[in-house]
């Protein structure tokens, strides 16, 4: 029986009676002669027969269990739905150093990109002690500070900022049959996005360039709330804007502390996005990509494709 561990929990929190696909049992017996009622006390899904397709009434074996009664899913944005340089360096600076030619630099396009990383790493640095959010305006004041030595106008700073975003979002990556995968989530869980940026647009610009954006509930983001993962206040507004309860949201992102750690000691369940097993994650609450997140979560029944299709549009 797939059983998950987290210290001094064992099951996602669910209250409802166990239900067995094959008859209803009390939580403990079995369900028509199968093993001992699910350990998730959730639905129970058949497994898989590889002769006979995926989801197969004829599956051998203990059944994966359905987290029926979680009905929110939070899910990260960059690293979680979408791919992206996480260096800011290797998209290039073009737009930027442009922008600040405009300007009135008169460097060379690394001596931009120089500037504005310093920037960066400055104000990330300040960020990490109180997790306050800073903002692209800010990043593009400072860069210009040390560009062109002195204060710039609202209008500079507007085109920095925008030049600047512009440059980085060039190295985010759409995941081929994301859309797809949501859209198969959404049937089940009110979906809510809870993203650290930096940017109030880039979210839902992205989304777009998925074709996810009627697929989502909500947008939670870090600039909005004033304050990144995993600060509690962004937790707590993720929760309000859904009107969730912490006890049937799970949580799904790539990062320990703000998707997984974070969002467990505020009372919801987690499962970690990452290529290899981690030390203090169960298998059972992690998987390689959002992709593989519907079979984990056992939402289906039966399966209606084949398992070399799930998640492609």
């Amino acid at each position: 029986m797939v059983r998950a561990a987290f210290p001094g929990r064992d099951v996602f929190p669910i209250s409802s009676a166990v239900l067995c696909r094959r008859g209803r049992a009390v939580r403990g017996q079995s369900c028509a002669g199968q093993a001992p009622a699910c350990g998730w006390r959730a639905a129970r899904i058949p497994a898989r027969d590889p002769q006979n397709g995926a989801g197969s009434l004829a599956g051998r074996g203990p059944a994966p269990c359905q987290a029926e009664d979680m009905r929110h899913l939070f899910l990260d944005f960059f690293g979680t739905l979408v791919n992206y340089a996480d260096s800011r360096a290797g998209q290039g600076y073009a737009d930027t150093h442009a922008s600040m030619r405009a300007f009135g630099a008169r460097g060379t396009e690394q001596e931009t990109a120089d500037a504005w990383l310093d920037a960066f790493h400055q104000l990330n640095a300040e960020s990490d002690v109180d997790h306050r959010e800073f903002t692209m305006e800010e990043l593009s004041r400072r860069a210009f500070v040390r560009l062109l030595g002195r204060e710039p106008d609202a209008t500079e700073i507007a085109a920095g900022a925008a030049s600047n975003m512009a440059d980085w979002e060039r190295g985010v990556v759409l995941i081929p049959g994301m859309a797809q995968t949501l859209r198969e989530l959404g049937q089940s869980f009110t979906l809510t996005i809870v993203s650290n940026t930096h940017s109030a647009s880039v979210v839902p610009r992205q989304l777009a360039a998925m074709g996810a954006t009627d697929l989502i509930a909500n947008i939670v983001t870090s600039l909005e709330v004033g304050f990144r993962k995993p600060h509690s206040a962004i937790y707590r507004a993720a929760l309000d804007t859904a009107e969730a309860d912490p006890a049937r949201v799970i949580f799904v992102g790539d990062t320990w502390d703000a998707d997984f750690d974070g969002p467990r000691a505020h009372g919801m369940e987690a499962v970690l996005v990452a290529p290899a097993p981690r030390d203090g994650v169960p298998e059972t609450r992690r998987v390689t990509s959002v992709l593989d997140l519907p079979d984990l979560l056992s939402f289906r029944y039966p399966s209606t494709r084949p398992i070399s299709t799930r998640g492609v549009a």
